[in-house]
């Protein structure tokens, strides 16, 4: 309990059924920190099957590196596909519902992230400000 106060949770996280999940999955950047200031350091996945797969970024506010990829997505699984590097990696996942720490509703795990931290963070992009512009 102490955990979740430090970080403005104020309830368990709960996890949504695989098809809700797979319909979170996509369309929302999922960030493993809020950035606080411009240089701050953060890692951003995107799933975006209209652009035909997602990015994995580690950057600040303003400049980083990126990695396209494919994926697939079912069950639980996301397999994805690295063409830069002619990698292939499958890992479960999960989204959950929480509450913080601010701005945050949603919860990402992946069991085995093939790039970043394993843990991030979604928010309602329509009533939330993004980091990402000044």
């Amino acid at each position: 309990m102490l955990s979740a106060l430090a970080f403005g949770c104020s309830d368990e996280p709960t996890a949504l059924s695989p098809h809700e999940a797979s319909t979170e999955l996509v369309n929302r950047n999922w960030l493993d920190v809020w950035p606080e200031a411009h240089d701050d350091r953060m890692h951003v996945y995107r799933f975006t099957p209209s652009m035909g797969g997602g990015v994995f970024q580690d950057r600040n506010v303003f400049e980083g590196t990126f990695e396209l990829f494919t994926f697939s997505e079912g069950g639980g699984t996301i397999t994805f596909r690295f063409p830069g590097k002619n990698e292939r990696h499958e890992t479960g996942y999960r989204i959950e519902r929480v509450d913080g720490p601010r701005p945050f509703t949603r919860r990402l795990v992946l069991d085995d992230d093939p790039r970043g931290p394993g843990v991030y963070y979604g928010y309602d992009e329509r009533h939330t400000a993004t980091p990402f512009v000044q």
